[in-house]
């Protein structure tokens, strides 16, 4: 499921800016203005019965290009990402639980988190057997002992 939000926050940043998305940093000679996106922590709280929440948190970098509209083009950037991340996903959507920026020195740090629930498989448990004693049963519930 992580791995989905993570296709889905790439597809939606790439779908939306038009711009290289990259999987965690920029390789050598990579074009700018970018975006990189990875995942920077997972949380997970155990609920009631088989129940957990699970949270993921994503780091996303804009890194944008040179010249005297960096800083706008920086606070655009930010902007777009609350729109595009907010909701995410085609056939599962995904609401963003939290979201904050900070302006950098290479553009702007983007941080949003994603949570869902997780159900896990009930166990079987083998029932015990019944209990004989010398060639009798013992007492089980419901009934009178033959001992």
């Amino acid at each position: 499921m992580t791995e989905s939000i993570r296709r889905a926050v790439i597809c939606s940043i790439s779908e939306s800016f038009g711009l290289p998305v990259y999987g965690q940093t920029v390789p050598q000679g990579g074009k700018r203005p970018c975006f990189t996106v990875e995942i920077s922590g997972v949380e997970q709280q155990r609920l009631l019965g088989r129940r957990c929440r699970r949270k993921v948190m994503f780091r996303i970098r804009y890194y944008s290009g040179e010249g005297k509209t960096a800083a706008a083009d920086s606070l655009a950037a930010a902007d777009g990402l609350y729109e595009v991340l907010l909701l995410i996903g085609n056939e599962e959507k995904f609401a963003a639980s939290s979201m904050k920026h900070e302006k950098t020195e290479y553009g702007v740090a983007f941080t949003a988190a994603y949570e869902y629930h997780i159900l896990f498989d009930e166990e079987e448990n083998a029932l015990m057997m019944r209990l004989e004693h010398n060639g009798r049963r013992a007492v089980g519930y419901g009934e009178r002992s033959g001992i």
